[in-house]
């Protein structure tokens, strides 16, 4: 039995003996209790405050461990994903670079070499000279010997000018490039480039690579570029 009860208990003793004709002591005594016992229901609503705030502030702390706990995790997984990162740029670095051979271009898809129209095939035409066919025999070889089993790409293209002379031949300038580009690729087939690692693609007079306004800037653009895939 706790205190407060006991008050209780004693105060309905006293206030009984008062109905019954109690001395100045017992109204004394009475009195003292009544107020011992709201001081004790004072402390005890000030208790049960206390109680409250506390289960309130262990709540609070209980939502803020469940949510550090959430960024802990989420640190976690970023460092993992970090240090795998880390892992691949390592390997990657620990591959060596292979340099582009002479009179070749590196570039952001590949390494590439570019050939001028004009030396591998006549005008208007879509059959490699005797010149051309030596230099690809040259390049199939760099290709065989330094990319081998890469992927390679024929670009061709041509100037601005539409075709007079042949037109009977091609239906316009893309016409031309893709045949040229095709001539190209089956050339290097034939010096051992494998049928699967060849791709021929016809530009037309589009990507120029100068003004098509003089002689010498259409012969710039009329060309042909391999590029050795990544």
């Amino acid at each position: 039995m706790n205190r407060l009860t006991v008050l209780s208990v004693s105060i309905i003793l006293l206030g009984a003996l008062a109905a019954t004709g109690c001395n100045d002591q017992c109204q004394q005594e009475l009195t003292a209790l009544k107020h011992q016992y709201n001081d004790l229901q004072l402390e005890k609503g000030d208790l049960q405050k206390s109680l409250t705030s506390s289960r309130n502030k262990n709540d609070e702390l209980m939502t803020l461990l469940a949510g550090k706990g959430s960024e802990l995790d989420a640190a976690k997984a970023e460092l993992a994903t970090a240090k795998t990162e880390l892992v691949d740029l390592k390997d990657k670095k620990s591959v060596p670079h292979t340099p582009v051979p002479a009179g070749w271009q590196e570039t952001a898809t590949g390494a590439k070499v570019t050939l001028a129209s004009d030396i591998l095939f006549a005008a208007g035409r879509a059959t490699l000279s005797k010149q051309g066919t030596a230099r690809l025999k040259q390049i199939a070889a760099t290709i065989k010997a330094t990319y081998p089993g890469s992927v390679v790409r024929v670009y061709g293209f041509t100037d601005s000018d539409p075709i007079k002379k042949t037109r009977k031949l091609w239906a316009d300038n893309l016409d031309l490039s893709s045949n040229r580009a095709m001539a190209v690729v089956r050339q290097l087939q034939k010096l051992g480039i494998q049928a699967g690692e060849l791709e021929a693609i016809g530009m037309g007079a589009t990507h120029p690579v100068t003004s098509n306004k003089t002689r010498e800037g259409k012969a710039g653009n009329r060309r042909v570029e391999i590029v050795v895939v990544k």
